[in-house]
């Protein structure tokens, strides 16, 4: 969920997104540090306040006893109103414990989802008004309730792109989501927009890999999440970060106002 390095000799807390959680994530840490289960305590509160089972009872279950229980498990924390507060309450926890041990970075930046857990390490976002940004985020992001409605998936390319516009013609109905490296990039679009691509790209030597993730993120088929997420934005307390943030988008330091944040 977090991780601390160092750049250019800088110390830097870097936070990842959608795609990292699962059952059980971060078990010995939470038996072991109170920090851990301290931030659990407070998202726990906010899901039952909203007549919801606690989240820590969906990353840490029962044990169950068969494949078909395990993966209901998995599937049901992979949903991104239980992914995204479950990441969000684990980044806290983490930063916390390394707060506590002395850490304490120059700048922060966070992917996707994480910039949210950036923005709160430098002080911009309240512990509460974070608890609540995470669970508006995974809230809005969920599905539409339509009639099979696709809310799609993705896909990591890794391999030679230097040529990666024509090499990936003929693959219809996706789009490139980020951009990971020199060689890999994630593609997102409908299931079989999707599958199709696993299969050309896989024929034209790459290597592909299918993610687990509930949605096509970074595309069109979650944009009905914005105007949610954009309420939940507005009505929080935001100031000037205490150190500097960079956008997962521009590369470049948040801006200082509140107004300039949210948007």
């Amino acid at each position: 969920r977090k991780s601390a390095t160092k750049t250019a000799g800088h110390v830097v807390a870097l936070f990842s997104g959608q795609g990292s959680q699962y059952v059980g994530m971060g078990r010995e840490l939470a038996m072991n540090f109170p920090e851990i289960r301290a931030s659990f305590g407070e998202i726990d509160a906010r899901f039952v306040d909203d007549n919801q089972a606690p989240l820590s009872s969906l990353i840490y279950p029962a044990p169950v006893f068969n494949d078909a229980d395990r993966d209901a498990q998995t599937d049901r924390l992979k949903q991104t109103n239980t992914a995204q507060p479950a990441i969000g309450a684990m980044s806290m926890g983490m930063y916390r414990l390394f707060r506590n041990a002395g850490f304490k970075p120059d700048f922060t930046a966070g992917h996707s989802f994480g910039e949210l857990s950036a923005l709160w390490a430098a002080e911009a976002i309240s512990d509460d008004d974070f608890i609540h940004l995470m669970k508006a985020r995974g809230d809005a992001m969920s599905p539409l309730d339509t009639p099979n409605f696709d809310a799609g998936t993705m896909l990591a390319v890794t391999g030679d792109l230097s040529n990666q516009k024509n090499k990936i013609v003929g693959v219809d109905g996706v789009s490139v989501a980020n951009k990971n490296a020199h060689n890999q990039v994630v593609l997102a679009g409908t299931t079989p927009a999707i599958k199709n691509a696993h299969a050309v790209l896989k024929g034209k030597g790459y290597a592909v890999t299918q993610l687990s993730v509930a949605a096509a993120f970074h595309t069109a088929l979650v944009g009905h999440s914005e105007t949610k997420f954009a309420q939940a934005v507005e009505r929080a307390q935001i100031k000037a970060p205490s150190i500097a943030v960079y956008s997962n988008t521009t590369a470049k330091p948040y801006p200082k106002t509140a107004a300039a944040i949210r948007k």
